[in-house]
């Protein structure tokens, strides 16, 4: 039995999600709503769950304050948050789960899906990730915490060589030679690493410019990465791909 506890300073919000998770999920079991955090707060450290669905900004003791006061954490967080697109990356760097407000049914189905396949507690790491990211601009982040098969692995952006997809999951290939397979598609992190970058130039393959040692014309256009891997670029992105790598590497 999977048990579930929601904290969230709006009712309504609380009702809704409440009747959602019935819905779409009627075995588990919610053993706690709490619209005041001070309360959720308590109650948590005598009835640790399986699953906290956690609301940011509330009165008194907002949610990263309230997780900071029972580090470490047992159990695993999905935060409820209306923050904007941007606050959000935050998140995804950090590989911690999430809901966009309003919340919806499929978003819970969603929701709920992404974490059953893992079920890995948030590390310390993962947690510290997300307090450095949230509130900061784009250009301060430099890793990413990145969803595997044991848990979660914490990267350096700039030592990505490339991405390549495996159907649902993805192959990180790094800059020390060693090989990741995450559990995202290829499309959620071209997602993810577009405003770092990085350029996918075809189908299966997602590229970091800085890596590109070659351009050859053989086959209709591919790049030859510093690991010796040879890139096709699709007909359809040749030209503009090419164009943006001798804009950015110099070639001739």
């Amino acid at each position: 039995m999977v048990k579930i506890i929601i904290i969230d300073d709006e009712l309504h919000c609380v009702d809704v999600l409440l009747n959602l998770i019935k819905k779409v999920h009627p075995d588990y079991e919610v053993t706690g709503t709490f619209c005041n955090p001070l309360m959720g707060l308590e109650f948590l450290k005598n009835n640790p769950p399986d699953l906290l669905f956690l609301d940011i900004e509330m009165p008194n003791l907002n949610g990263f304050v309230l997780l900071d006061r029972i580090l470490p954490m047992n159990f695993d967080i999905i935060f409820t948050t209306a923050y904007d697109k941007y606050a959000i990356r935050a998140f995804e760097y950090s590989a911690i789960n999430y809901l966009l407000k309003p919340i919806t049914e499929k978003s819970i189905v969603k929701a709920l899906s992404n974490w059953e396949k893992r079920r890995k507690k948030t590390s310390m790491e993962q947690w510290q990730l997300l307090q450095n990211k949230i509130g900061s601009s784009i250009n301060n982040v430099s890793k990413i915490a990145l969803p595997t098969g044991k848990g979660y692995h914490i990267v350096d952006i700039k030592n990505i060589v490339r991405c390549e997809s495996n159907n649902n999951y993805t192959y990180f290939f790094l800059n020390n030679e060693n090989k990741l397979l995450i559990c995202k598609t290829l499309k959620e992190i071209e997602e993810m690493l577009h405003d770092f970058g990085f350029l996918r130039v075809h189908q299966s393959h997602l590229i970091n410019p800085q890596f590109v040692r070659a351009i050859l014309k053989q086959d209709g256009g591919t790049l030859v990465m510093n690991d010796d891997k040879t890139i096709p670029v699709s007909r359809q992105k040749r030209n503009e791909i090419n164009g943006i790598l001798k804009s950015m590497l110099q070639f001739k």
